[in-house]
C-alpha cells in the first residue's frame, strides 16, 4: 500500500498553463482521504508554492513538502525543518569564479532562504516572479567560507546554459548534485543531495519503508526521486532518461497524468 506520493510541480501536476486540473485535484484528495500522504517535491522556495499547497489544502499540522530539488523538507503549517543539506560558502565562490568565466549569472540560496546575487539580471526578475520572493544584492567576494547555502545556481538563457553545461570545469560535476532545473538554470547542491535523498529522509521520519512510497515526475531532477520511490511513476511528457528508469509512464501533464497514476496505485 501507497502511503506517501511526492509530486512534481512543471510539467508534472501542472499543464501547460501552469494549472491543476480538476481531475489533478480530486485524485489527490481522494489519496489524501484514504489516508496517503501528499507531498510536492519542488525546486522552487517554499514562498513559490504558497498557493499550490492552499489549492490542494495541503496545509495541515502533518504536512510536509520536499523544496529546493531537496535540500530542504519540512512541515508546511509551521515551518518546522526535518531535513536540510547544505554546501558551504567556499563552494558558493568557487561557483562564483566559474560563472564568471562562463560568461553567465549566478544565484545563490542561503540556509535561511534568502536569493542573494552579485548582480542583478533578467533571470532575477524570472525567479522573483516565479517564487514571489524578492532578491537582495550581495558581494560573494565577501561571502564567509563557513556560510552556508541550500544551493548555488548558474543563471542564462537556454543557449548559453547549454554551452556551460558542456565547458563546466568536471571538478564541479563530480563535486557537486548537478540539476538543470529549468531551460534557463542550472543548480548545484549538496553531493548527496536531490528528490530522492529528501524522499528517503522524509519516509525515515515517518517510519515508513520505501516500498511504500510512489513518486511522480517529468524532468531530470525527478530522476533519483523515481528511482528511490517504491513505485517510479514518469510523466508521458517527460525526458527520455527519465521514463527508462520508471516503473510505470502515466499520462502527459496535459491529460491528467497525476490523476491517472493516483488512480492506479492508490485508489
Amino acid at each position: 500500500m501507497i502511503k506517501l506520493c511526492t509530486i512534481d510541480l512543471d510539467g508534472t501536476l501542472f499543464d501547460s498553463q501552469k494549472r491543476i486540473s480538476d481531475e489533478n485535484k480530486k485524485a489527490i484528495l481522494a489519496a489524501k482521504e484514504k489516508g496517503c500522504k501528499i507531498v510536492i517535491a519542488s525546486g522552487r522556495p517554499i514562498h513559490g508554492i504558497v498557493t499550490v499547497l492552499e489549492e490542494l489544502q495541503l496545509f495541515r499540522q502533518d504536512d510536509y513538502v520536499i523544496c529546493y530539488n531537496g535540500a530542504k523538507v519540512f512541515t508546511t503549517l509551521d515551518g518546522n525543518c526535518i531535513y536540510d543539506s547544505v554546501i558551504s560558502g567556499k563552494d558558493v565562490k568557487e561557483l562564483y569564479q566559474e560563472a564568471k568565466r562562463l560568461n553567465v549569472f549566478i544565484h545563490a540560496f542561503r540556509k535561511n532562504e534568502q536569493l542573494i546575487t552579485p548582480q542583478h539580471n533578467p533571470y532575477t526578475d524570472v525567479e522573483m516572479k516565479i517564487n514571489h520572493i524578492d532578491a537582495v544584492l550581495y558581494d560573494f567576494d565577501a561571502i564567509k567560507d563557513d556560510d552556508e547555502f541550500l544551493k548555488c545556481m548558474l543563471v542564462a538563457d537556454e543557449h548559453d546554459i547549454t554551452r556551460a553545461m558542456n565547458e563546466l570545469d568536471q571538478k564541479f560535476y563530480d563535486r557537486y548534485s548537478v540539476v538543470r532545473s529549468s531551460k534557463i538554470f542550472l543548480e548545484f547542491l549538496n553531493k548527496t543531495t536531490h528528490k530522492g535523498s529528501a524522499l528517503k529522509a522524509l519516509a525515515n521520519y515517518l517510519d515508513l519503508d520505501i516500498q511504500e512510497t510512489m513518486a511522480i515526475g517529468d524532468a531530470g531532477n525527478d530522476l533519483e526521486m523515481i528511482k528511490t520511490a517504491g513505485i517510479g511513476v514518469a510523466m508521458e511528457n517527460a525526458f527520455d532518461e527519465v521514463k527508462k528508469v520508471a516503473d510505470f509512464i502515466t499520462t502527459s501533464n496535459e491529460q491528467d497524468g497525476v490523476a491517472n497514476a493516483i488512480k492506479r496505485f492508490i485508489l
